[in-house]
């Protein structure tokens, strides 16, 4: 039986992957930001890493890919290559990297935004924070995104957000509530 571990960014994704995966440990980097090197970000997630010990397996980082010019795979590859620098090789260790902000998976179910704008065409790829507050007005990410966020139906987020379906494929296996709440995934590709 798996007993995961997340490793997130900030607050709010912290306080959104309690909702995911509730009675999981998240411990955030806080580290993000179009400024932080992904050298940076594996440093702290090695040191985290070695923190929860071998207590916790798998053990999932999610990190923004912000305004990288880089594409979110290759971030999520990045990102394991400079772990295996730190001898982070060994655990199971999955990375997701939200495109370009954990608010891009909120607007991927853009109905829950109740909002009379039209829907981006694509959710991924876009400053997901200003697109919600464009939607709904005014926008604080830590008490506004957990909540727009426990409003998405995640069979929407999943079908719309390659992001997000990356995140959502690699927690499948563990027992999170919020995977259960998926259906038919093969069917919403």
């Amino acid at each position: 039986m798996s007993k995961p571990a997340f490793i997130v960014d900030g607050f709010t994704e912290k306080l959104i992957i309690n909702q995911v995966c509730p009675n999981s440990p998240v411990r955030r980097t806080d580290l993000n930001g179009k400024d932080v090197s992904i050298s940076a970000i594996a440093k702290k997630v090695s040191s985290l890493v070695r923190l929860l010990g071998d207590k916790y397996y798998p053990l999932i980082v999610i990190i923004d890919r912000e305004k990288r010019k880089e594409t979110a795979a290759e971030v999520q590859n990045q990102l394991k290559d400079e772990l295996a620098k730190y001898s982070v090789i060994n655990q199971d260790l999955r990375i997701s990297v939200a495109d370009t902000m954990i608010e891009n998976w909120i607007i991927a179910d853009w109905s829950s935004l109740e909002s009379d704008m039209l829907k981006p065409s694509h959710t991924d790829g876009i400053n997901g924070a200003s697109k919600i507050k464009k939607a709904i007005g005014s926008y604080n990410k830590t008490i506004d995104g957990v909540n727009l966020f426990s409003k998405c139906d995640p069979n929407i987020q999943y079908s719309e957000s390659l992001s997000f379906r990356n995140f959502i494929d690699q927690i499948s296996n563990l027992d999170c509530h919020y995977t259960t709440r998926i259906k038919n995934k093969s069917n919403n590709r």
